[in-house]
């Protein structure tokens, strides 16, 4: 058995149909969160998804795929390993902008509503019939209100952002330049009788001069954390973190994609019969290592692969066996199964970047260094994707 799993380890069979299958089944029942970002060309949609995933404009630029004849897509980091998805409507204010085809696609799949105003732009009659059409459709979506560019209701170009950050505090219109102060206000009584939540931002380039970039930002996470479920606010706010501590570009790269394969190694985890998942989740594991190794431009071959695996193999099979152990407990096995299985592949994916960071850098770390990274990573996979898991199995088990 253990030979079998090796070589779905290191050589895993992309191209075996019931295999892919089953993954792509597994990924649609992964609780992605989809956030459908409605307002007016130039309001300031695509510098909240960079700010968001981190990702420069071109990349998102790059990414965007037509859904609808007036929605694009993007999904972060990719298609394949999807953990974020942003949906952006084309041309509101500029065409006659009906939202029913868009709110039949859509309506399974968007957790969160933003709609995006900049904050001294008051012709926005179409941006608000299509809010009244949507929430009269689907009542229970969240809605976050982003009320963007405010240096545009400046009194001068010279005038800073207010610190700390007064929109979340009491008292908040008293300390605001005149004119913004109005202007936000007025924007905010075109929501009357829809529950919502409002955020200022003010996300800019260097050359404006202006500090911080992403003025708002945390505030802006805390509402979306605030409107999505449980799970998934738990998983995105560790991300977010994470990604920001993360000084290495090839890291903060790999990052989300770790994340993703570990939540589909956890939703076939979820599988409460010991030893099937045992292929599905090599086979996750495998396509995350050459994912990764991509990132670093590390060539894959037997001598590397041996070298990798003789550091992580004796953690690896170790709880592996824990794993499948506690798959013989009835119910409870396996809601702990899948935790330990998100949480192993994380681990995973986080000591192979130490590995080839080092490698990159000419370091040489013991086995035992490695070892100590792969617990740290592990617990703190086991700690992120707890809540998360629990809503795989229930879509997984249905």
């Amino acid at each position: 058995m253990w030979k079998k799993f090796y070589s779905t380890l290191l050589m895993p069979r992309l191209d075996d149909e019931d295999t892919n299958e089953r993954l792509e089944a597994i990924k649609s029942a992964l609780p992605t969160p989809v956030f459908w970002l409605l307002g007016k060309t130039q309001s300031g949609k695509t510098s909240i998804i960079k700010a968001l995933t981190g990702d420069s404009r071109a990349q998102i630029g790059n990414g965007m795929h037509a859904c609808t004849r007036t929605a694009l897509m993007y999904d972060f980091p990719d298609t394949q390993d999807c953990i974020m998805r942003f949906l952006d409507t084309r041309g509101l204010g500029e065409v006659d902008y009906r939202p029913d085809e868009d709110i039949e696609a859509f309506q399974e799949q968007a957790h969160v509503l933003i709609v995006v105003m900049k904050a001294m732009d008051h012709a926005q009659q179409a941006v608000m019939a299509a809010v009244r059409s949507i929430h009269k459709a689907k009542p229970g979506w969240p809605i976050i209100v982003a009320q963007t560019a405010l240096h545009e209701g400046y009194p001068d170009p010279a005038f800073e952002h207010l610190t700390p950050y007064p929109f979340d505090a009491e008292g908040w219109t008293e300390l605001i330049p005149k004119d913004l102060r109005r202007s936000l206000l007025e924007q905010r009584t075109l929501f009357k009788g829809i529950p919502v939540q409002f955020v200022a931002l003010d996300f800019t380039l260097p050359e404006d001069g202006y500090q911080p970039l992403n003025y708002g930002l945390a505030a802006l996470w805390h509402s979306l954390e605030t409107a999505l479920p449980q799970g998934i606010s738990v998983v995105l706010h560790n991300m977010k973190a994470i990604r920001k501590e993360l000084h290495d570009v090839y890291s903060k790269a790999a990052h989300p994609h770790i994340v993703a394969y570990a939540l589909t190694s956890g939703a076939a985890g979820a599988i409460p019969i010991p030893f099937v998942d045992i292929p599905v989740v090599t086979l996750i594991q495998g396509k995350m290592f050459q994912t990764i190794a991509s990132i670093y431009n590390y060539p894959l071959d037997r001598k590397n692969w041996a070298e990798i695996t003789s550091s992580l193999g004796i953690t690896l099979l170790g709880n592996i066996g824990r794993r499948e152990l506690t798959k013989l407990i009835p119910v409870y096995g396996s809601a702990v199964s899948s935790v330990l299985t998100a949480a192993t592949t994380y681990a995973l994916g986080k000591t192979l970047t130490v590995y080839l960071e080092n490698l990159r850098d000419g370091k040489v770390l013991s086995d035992e260094l490695f070892r100590v990274v792969y617990s740290e990573q592990f617990e703190l996979g086991r700690s992120m994707f707890k809540d998360y898991v629990r809503q795989i199995r229930r879509k997984v088990l249905k």
